[in-house]
């Protein structure tokens, strides 16, 4: 065998983990100038964790998986975040890493390397300051690490799976694998596509498995949030192991988890305007929370809080299977501009699966002076609360475009372009100091129609206006 190059060598060291801090960084400047290099990294660390893994496998484990999978070996791709061997792809890995050895030279005896270590492409950085770490990277990059540490600002990071993760500091975050990711502190925005089922975010407060979807998990204090905006997750904590079992939370759910209690429903979830995902309080919003009077039990459903986002184009509810599509957004009037007066407001979105609720009351904690919008379904006789607490203006909005098929849409003729849109009229209400405000249920008594539920919308005032 030839002498191994320097790049080899750092390769080497780094996967043993015995690599110092300066050969580390002559690593990270070879991986972010050259493609190729890069390539062969993710390569050698794919077959190098692959190994580590069959090496770890019983006798035992290793024959019932043999007798198993045998017949079926038709794929020999082995990824990091799932095992799924057969004694074919196995002698396949084992001869793919005696090639990789010609190129990448490093002593197997007394390896430990580190299947936690995981290349990371940079997709997008937003003001990143870490902790500990070189910082001259750039989108495009490949990076590779075991832990995460931001004081602030936010990367978002893709994985060999395609997993991608939106990490917010302050983080302090460390793969366990390139299947765990354990997070003591920040906010990680987690969309997993279809190759990272399984994928789980581990915090000291319990387990979040991904069962194919988007969500959104902070750790901050003493518990854990939870948010999902696609899909399923499995959570697994102290608190429901031995009463009810691991909870399934479902898209338009959120939860709380505290180390030694069960899960408690997570009432309001900040949202981000750009793409629907965690983000964190805005301490210039009027809105500071959002409750009802539903019976907890069971019941995990969020109210989404876009802080200063009303405008044209921002969802109206908060997407659940039984709700609408989340291209379901607020509009202007058909051949009007969107009203100036509520564009920026704080815009809360409710479950539109609530549109014929007669008991339901909302109470919004606001910070200040503000001006109160709901929309109302034109079609919908208004409640005693709403003609009562409330003024008409001449404002006008509408939603959509709703599918053909909804029961809402009955009656709504279609656009030229074959959209369907619910028109709203405008109710307002200006409140002079902090406090708590009660919204009424969507259903006037007597009232049986299939209409839209209201939406929210909340604006700051100086309170002498």
């Amino acid at each position: 065998m030839s002498r191994p190059s320097e790049r080899q060598m750092l390769i080497a060291d780094y996967a043993s983990g015995t690599i110092d801090a300066e050969s580390l960084q002559r690593l990270e400047s070879a991986l972010r100038s050259d493609a190729h290099f890069r390539r062969n990294f993710v390569e050698y660390m794919n077959v190098d964790s692959a190994i580590s893994d069959v090496a770890a496998i019983s006798d035992s484990e290793f024959d019932a998986m043999s007798s198993e999978h045998l017949a079926s070996a038709n794929s020999v791709v082995m990824r990091q975040s799932s095992l799924k061997t057969t004694s074919l792809m196995i002698a396949i890995a084992a001869a793919a890493l005696l090639i990789v050895g010609l190129f990448w030279f490093k002593s197997v005896t007394g390896s430990g390397a580190s299947a936690a270590t995981i290349p990371l492409e940079v997709v997008s950085l937003d003001s990143v300051q870490w902790v500990d770490f070189d910082s001259d990277i750039k989108t495009g990059d490949w990076i590779a690490l075991n832990r995460i540490q931001l004081t602030s600002g936010a990367i978002q990071v893709r994985l060999e799976s395609g997993i991608a993760l939106d990490l917010s500091g302050p983080m302090d975050a460390t793969f366990e694998s390139p299947m765990r990711l354990r997070i003591a502190r920040g906010r990680v925005n987690a969309d997993i596509g279809e190759s990272g089922h399984g994928f789980t975010i581990v915090t000291d407060h319990g387990e979040i498995v991904d069962l194919g979807t988007r969500f959104g998990v902070d750790v901050k204090g003493d518990e854990a949030s939870l948010a999902v905006f696609d899909g399923k997750v499995k959570v697994k904590s102290d608190g429901n192991a031995s009463a009810r079992g691991p909870l399934n939370v479902l898209e338009g759910e959120g939860v709380r988890l505290r180390k030694g209690q069960q899960p408690r429903r997570l009432s309001a979830v900040w949202l981000s305007q750009e793409k629907l995902g965690l983000s964190a309080s805005d301490t210039s919003s009027i809105v500071v929370d959002v409750s009802d009077n539903a019976d907890t039990d069971g019941f995990h459903r969020f109210y989404g809080i876009i802080a200063g986002g009303m405008r044209d184009g921002t969802i109206a509810y908060t997407t659940h299977a039984s709700t609408p599509r989340r291209d379901v957004v607020w509009q202007a009037a058909k051949g009007e501009d969107f009203p100036s007066e509520l564009i920026n407001a704080d815009v809360v979105c409710p479950f539109h699966i609530d549109r014929r609720e007669q008991s339901l009351t909302i109470s919004l904690q606001l910070a200040g002076p503000a001006d109160i919008y709901v929309m109302q379904d034109q079609r919908r006789k208004p409640s005693a609360w709403l003609k009562e607490n409330f003024r008409k203006t001449e404002l006008k909005l509408r939603s959509g475009p709703w599918r053909p098929v909804s029961p809402l849409a009955h009656g709504i003729e279609p656009d030229s372009e074959g959209g369907i849109y619910v028109p709203y009229s405008v109710w307002t209400r200006r409140v002079d100091a902090a406090g708590i405000v009660e919204l009424g249920p969507p259903q006037a008594d007597g009232d049986r129609a299939n209409n839209a539920m209201f939406g929210i919308a909340v604006k700051r005032t100086t309170g002498n206006q």
